[in-house]
């Protein structure tokens, strides 16, 4: 009875895992769709935006309120591809000069921090967005939901690589010996 309750224990915690990992690679694919749409979208509008002004002398008014939307989108969902990636410029010194013992606790507690940061930005993001939806924007009037919502989807893509790469630092440093809490 008991090695049954344990497989089962064990094969959830597996589930849990893969789930997570599957959700992450979702998070990440979808994440470079973002961006390449963002970059072709403001690679059409800037080009037709100059093209218009320097050519036929007249502005497109929307286009630049439409590249700074598009230029927030990609720079916060990019930067969950940058956290799953590690790529985000980070300062190594204190973990350089750690022991192998210590030194999956403080990069777990850096995580910890960065999820905390990340809840901040998942609550006030959707707190924006709700508090915004029914104002316009200046020149394309659409909903501001658009804009702010970048906020919440950002943070929410980089929760879940959070999320997965903790557990990879769980299962790779702290997992294999015992440590006392």
């Amino acid at each position: 009875m008991l090695f049954v309750q344990f497989a089962q224990a064990v094969t959830k915690k597996k589930m849990f895992v893969t789930i997570v990992e599957r959700i992450s690679r979702y998070c990440a694919m979808a994440a470079k769709g973002v961006i390449f749409v963002c970059m072709a979208a403001i690679s059409v509008v800037i080009l037709a935006q100059v093209f218009s002004r320097y050519v036929l002398g007249s502005s497109i008014f929307w286009a630049e309120e439409l590249a700074r939307y598009l230029m927030i989108w990609m720079g916060l969902v990019g930067a969950s591809l940058a956290l799953r990636q590690g790529s985000h410029v980070a300062i190594t010194l204190l973990l350089d000069k750690l022991d192998q013992r210590s030194r999956p606790w403080v990069l777990l507690l850096g995580r910890a921090v960065i999820a905390v940061f990340l809840f901040i930005l998942i609550k006030e993001g959707i707190g924006h967005a709700s508090f915004f939806i029914s104002q316009k924007s200046p020149a394309m009037r659409i909903s501001m939901l658009w804009a702010y919502s970048a906020m919440y989807v950002g943070g929410a893509f980089m929760a879940f690589h959070l999320l997965h790469l903790m557990i990879g630092d769980f299962r790779q440093g702290l997992g294999k010996r015992k440590v006392p809490l």
